[in-house]
């Protein structure tokens, strides 16, 4: 379900319009039934993408959610207190299980517990911890704030909207169900205005930007002893990731504009933060909130001495969440005493512009974690980028010895000038207004990138890398 594949977007026209065929028979001789089928055809348009990727991932989806609406069968029965509890405790583990045993089983048995199991061959189901999260979010909020317990397909549709389901973002019982209860799954012509520039914006950081760096960085022949080639490393891995991830939130922004949903922006320019705290209210801005309201807060939050281990514990669940390594909890544990440190420290004031310089360096060298797989490499590409020594006059002379050639050189350098054209249109749109993508947006931009994506996409396939998380 990659929304920048052909395949995507003609499986979805076909579902669609199959879909609107069926509705408009049906509405002519009910209406009530016309209403119930849209909610079905949009169901079954989640499904059936899911599918597309494999019928594990459609098997996952069906255990995490049925467990979810079983959890909220479990709240109107007038069981013992403790029975109830245990019930959920249990129903909870077996909603987690898929995750452990596609995405930690090796990680956890074998690397932590050294018991040296089989790894399972499969892939990780797309999706998984996106819609997991989402739907044990639901019925905690149940807990807390009880609500008449919604339709089965409007319960169904909340954890299967197909525009959020694979990457987010993450949304919350009260900002998504009620819109869910009101779609009749067709085309708002309203929003086409608004939902257009949005998919158009979200395709060009993909393809233009994302995958040419990806692949580009591909050719890189990296000495690991040499900082400067770890640095540029980081900086196009952080470039590259920062660009494919706003440009999934794009789309899926404008894709549920164009039925009728309005989903949460899940990206608003995080490099332009000027401390860690303000990194993750606006980089994968539902997940730090899910991680706030089900974990810190109920943990004590700031209202606790030990705030500071509340803090470290939610970015060890962060960096875990985003995947199964020692290198991942490294970054976790980096962010979470960069957000410490922020709480901390005096706000920046006139001295915002270096604190933002600060926090994006800190941001970009602490990618190493997250992408670096080998123990190996990445112990001495650490080492070398704290070493003072290694910053030498050789290391920078065989700087250029990090592209594969000329040709790399070039094509490398026109991307990130495009990232950073892109970068500062989204800085002046934060200083005109709080919405950052204004100026991308406009029709001329979106004419613009259109042409910038049929000229330059590369012909290589590539999906959206937090679809592996």
């Amino acid at each position: 379900m990659n929304f920048a594949s052909y395949e995507f977007w003609q499986t979805l026209l076909f579902c669609f319009l199959g879909s609107r065929l069926l509705i408009l028979g049906a509405g002519k001789f009910s209406p009530a039934v016309g209403s119930d089928l849209a909610k079905l055809c949009l169901l079954a348009t989640g499904l059936i993408l899911l599918a597309t990727e494999s019928w594990l991932t459609v098997g996952a989806f069906v255990w995490v959610v049925l467990l979810g609406w079983i959890s909220l069968l479990l709240q109107d029965r007038p069981w013992q207190p403790r029975l109830k509890t245990a019930l959920w405790i249990l129903l909870l583990v077996a909603q987690l299980t898929p995750l452990l045993y596609f995405k930690y089983w090796d990680f956890l048995f074998n690397q932590i517990l050294g018991l040296d199991l089989r790894v399972p061959s499969v892939l990780i189901p797309m999706g998984l911890s996106f819609y997991t999260f989402q739907t044990i979010g639901f019925w905690i909020d149940n807990l807390r704030q009880p609500a008449p317990r919604p339709r089965f397909i409007d319960f169904l549709n909340f954890a299967a909207f197909f525009p959020q389901i694979v990457a987010g973002p993450i949304e919350k019982r009260e900002a998504l169900l009620p819109q869910i209860r009101e779609t009749s799954f067709r085309l708002h012509r309203e929003n086409l205005d608004a939902a257009l520039p949005w998919i158009v914006l979200g395709l060009a950081y993909k393809l233009i930007v994302a995958d040419n760096i990806a692949v580009e960085s591909d050719k890189f022949t990296i000495d690991p002893s040499n900082p400067i080639h770890v640095w540029f490393e980081c900086l196009a891995f952080g470039i590259r990731i920062y660009f494919d991830f706003a440009g999934y939130s794009f789309i899926a922004v404008g894709l549920g504009l164009l039925f009728g949903i309005r989903l949460t922006l899940n990206f608003r320019s995080p490099y332009f933060a000027a401390d860690f705290r303000e990194f993750w209210r606006n980089w994968h801005v539902t997940l730090g909130a899910w991680l706030r309201d089900y974990i810190y807060l109920p943990l004590g939050g700031r209202r606790v001495r030990w705030w500071a281990v509340n803090a470290l514990i939610v970015f060890l669940v962060s960096g875990i969440w985003h995947g199964a390594g020692w290198g991942f909890l490294v970054w976790g544990v980096l962010h979470g005493l960069g957000v410490v440190v922020s709480a901390l420290v005096p706000k920046p004031g006139r001295l915002r512009p270096l604190y933002q310089i600060l926090t994006f360096t800190l941001c970009t060298a602490a990618w190493l974690f997250f992408f670096e797989r080998d123990a190996t490499l990445l112990a001495e590409k650490s080492f070398a980028m704290i070493q003072p020594t290694a910053y030498s006059v050789a290391a920078f002379s065989q700087a250029p010895n990090l592209f594969g050639g000329p040709g790399n050189l070039v094509t490398t350098g026109f991307i990130l000038a495009l990232a950073a054209v892109a970068m500062l249109l989204e800085g002046l749109g934060l200083r005109k207004s709080p919405e950052p993508y204004v100026f991308l947006r406009h029709p001329v931009a979106s004419v613009i990138l259109v042409f910038l994506t049929v000229l330059l996409a590369p012909k290589v396939e590539s999906s959206f890398i937090y679809f592996n998380f």
